[in-house]
């Protein structure tokens, strides 16, 4: 990698180019007594017995700099890689162990199978698959005591989850239920699990209609009652109303993004590069609450702020792509979109409004309970 200097001089440039014998790569003017010249750094002193001018090195560019930067900097980057070291040792050191379980005798259990298996404050974490074996032994071993186990790592706190298995006893509470429409709309499917359906397919149900019965009838006889279960699909309908502006700054991101050294003190931050605008990502970040001083590794993404003009029917295209996109962010894997059709357009003072109908598959299920017994 060539070395080389960006200089600026001063004085009499005719005179100075009389007398320079080096080789200049690069030479730009900015008045007839001074210019901005590029050179290769092994000519530098070359340059300074040249005299009666004077020098000023505006930039460095090549290894040199590079080393310039490190030297200026290597206190900060020792500091980093130390603290990164530390922060990767001490991430997988257990500092905590939280056993969420109701039983304190179980849970007094598990804690001494953990410490059996070594995972203990203070000792290293286990990976995901050790986790998994350890788990399953313990099950294994517990199998009336324990119905389901977890072995999760978060941070430096293991979390362990216990389900303690109950033994069924011959008094029961529960709760009898109806399925009711827990909106209107047009019935499309009904999953009956438990109960009787008390409408069919293919009609119309208003908001609190009991579609799925818990009374079981013969022969006009109310027989019995269970807790009605199942999943009502209908037909529902909304109104969306979107105001999309014509003209509007958007974020451009460009191609140039670069990982950086960061050093932060407080909110503000000593940064290393010239980017205008742009959008950090933290990666990695080691805090000294004490002295309130951070840093890091960062992600920096660069864009740039322009102003786009939207046409009236792109605009019109993005406002019900953005009220479809409000209905979709509700929906489940198993709801969809039936149909969409814009009812109302009007555009004025550099907007557009627009209203669209939409009609959804969606899930209307709802609870409604009838009584609570005792078996």
């Amino acid at each position: 990698m060539n070395n080389k200097l960006i200089i600026l001089v001063k004085g009499n440039i005719n005179k100075f180019l009389l007398k320079c014998n080096i080789n200049i790569l690069n030479i730009k003017y900015i008045s007839y007594k001074e210019i901005i010249i590029t050179i290769n750094y092994t000519d530098y002193n070359k340059l300074l017995k040249i005299y009666g001018f004077k020098y000023k090195i505006l930039n460095k560019k090549g290894l040199i700099k590079y080393k310039e930067l490190y030297y200026k900097y290597k206190y900060l980057i020792y500091s980093f890689l130390f603290g990164l070291l530390l922060l990767i040792f001490l991430s997988n050191i257990i500092f905590d162990i939280n056993i969420i379980c109701d039983n304190k005798e179980l849970k007094s259990i598990i804690k001494k199978e953990l410490s059996n298996n070594n995972i203990d404050r203070f000792k290293f974490k286990k990976s995901y698959k050790n986790n998994e074996l350890i788990k399953n032994n313990i099950i294994n071993k517990y199998k009336d005591k324990i119905e389901w186990l977890e072995i999760k790592n978060n941070g430096v706190r293991v979390e362990v989850n216990v389900l303690e298995r109950k033994i069924n006893n011959n008094t029961i509470s529960d709760e009898i239920n109806n399925i009711v429409a827990g909106k209107s709309g047009f019935i499309k499917k009904i999953i009956v699990e438990d109960g009787v359906k008390a409408i069919d397919e293919n009609n119309y149900v208003n908001k609190g209609d009991i579609v799925i019965s818990s009374d079981i009838y013969l022969n006009d006889e109310l027989k019995t009652r269970v807790n009605a279960k199942g999943k009502i699909y209908a037909e529902v309908w909304y109104k969306v109303n979107v105001e999309y502006p014509l003209n509007r700054k958007v974020k451009v991101y460009k191609n140039k993004h670069k990982k950086i050294l960061y050093f932060k003190i407080g909110n503000k931050y000593l940064e290393l590069f010239k980017y205008k605008y742009y959008d950090r990502k933290n990666i990695i970040s080691i805090n000294d609450k004490l002295t309130n001083i951070s840093f890091g590794i960062e992600e920096i993404y660069e864009y740039e702020i322009i102003n786009k003009k939207y046409k009236i029917e792109e605009a019109k295209g993005l406002s019900i792509k953005k009220a479809k996109s409000e209905i979709e962010k509700r929906l489940t894997d198993e709801e969809y979109i039936i149909e969409e059709k814009t009812l109302d357009f009007n555009s004025n003072s550099g907007k557009i409004n627009i209203e669209v109908f939409f009609s959804v598959y969606e899930e209307i299920s709802k609870k409604e309970r009838v009584r609570k017994i005792i078996w």
